[in-house]
């Protein structure tokens, strides 16, 4: 079944690395690729002949560096079925990813953090948490900028979760799918901070994720006697896992995973790819 994958770009060489990365994690897959540059004019008191000057030069700018991202492309042969769209739009980026996933029925998209972490942290303004904050209805997949190689075997992908909610099957679609494109085991974590025994509830929540991932290797884990992001970078770096994948509910655990309880969590920047999974309707 073809993707459907999104990858705003700013024609820096970050930007570029993480369609390649893209090319090469669905290099087995059939995908259409689009390719978005927004650009922006700062809005003046008058519009003068000048700002519409300064708006069709950003233009031109724009479409330009799309076409010279595609001339790039045609140097590159992961898949004869990888097809290429270019979007440039004069509007926030946000508004256009919207826009995009509205239009086009986008499965993915992929961003680069700047630095050697993924700074997803609602509580920083910066590129990627807005967006991430502000577009609905599609998972991301953040990347550090620094990607380091995957091993040839043991890849692990880990999902915390507090078993609270429920969760909707098409919301961890992505999560599955990302599994088999890798060839890469769920590890299901459960930060139990008050050590508690599980509610009816969470018990059922608990599962009904045993069910949504029948057809790929998973297991459950449970650390006690720490918080829930200082345990899920334990975890990480203990077991030198590969991705790290997050449900963001409105509110849920992401929103605590990024408390401002302490310095501690404000501070939470994962060094591995984030898919962000979003609550959906």
């Amino acid at each position: 079944m073809e993707k459907k994958i999104l990858i705003p770009t700013n024609f820096t060489k970050h930007a570029w690395n993480t369609l390649v990365y893209a090319l090469n994690f669905y290099k087995n897959i059939p995908c259409t690729f689009f390719i978005l540059n927004t650009y922006e004019v700062p809005t003046r008191i008058s519009l003068s002949k000048n700002q519409n000057t300064e708006l069709e030069a950003a233009k031109a700018e724009s479409e330009k560096g799309l076409q010279k991202i595609l001339q790039g492309l045609k140097f590159r042969q992961e898949n004869k079925k990888h097809q290429f769209e270019t979007i440039s739009r004069n509007e926030d980026l946000a508004e256009a990813i919207q826009e995009c996933i509205d239009t086009h029925k986008i499965d993915l998209i992929l961003m680069v953090s700047r630095g050697e972490n993924v700074s997803i942290n609602a509580d920083f303004e910066n590129e990627i948490s807005e967006v991430t904050e502000k577009v609905e209805n599609c998972p991301f997949l953040v990347l550090p900028e620094q990607m380091q190689e995957l091993p040839e075997s043991n890849r692990e992908i880990v999902f915390p979760t507090t078993y609270k909610f429920p969760f909707k099957n098409k919301e961890i679609v992505a999560l599955i799918e990302m599994a088999i494109y890798l060839n890469a085991s769920v590890r299901i974590l459960y930060i139990n901070s008050d050590n508690r025994p599980l509610t009816k509830e969470q018990e059922q929540n608990k599962e009904t994720l045993k069910t949504y991932f029948a057809d790929i290797d998973f297991s459950f884990h449970k650390l006690t006697q720490t918080t829930l992001t200082m345990g899920v970078h334990l975890f990480i770096e203990s077991r030198e896992s590969n991705f790290l994948a997050l449900y963001k509910r409105k509110q849920g655990f992401f929103s605590k995973l990024f408390s401002q309880r302490s310095k501690e969590d404000i501070n939470f920047s994962p060094k591995v790819p984030v898919l962000i999974l979003k609550e959906l309707e």
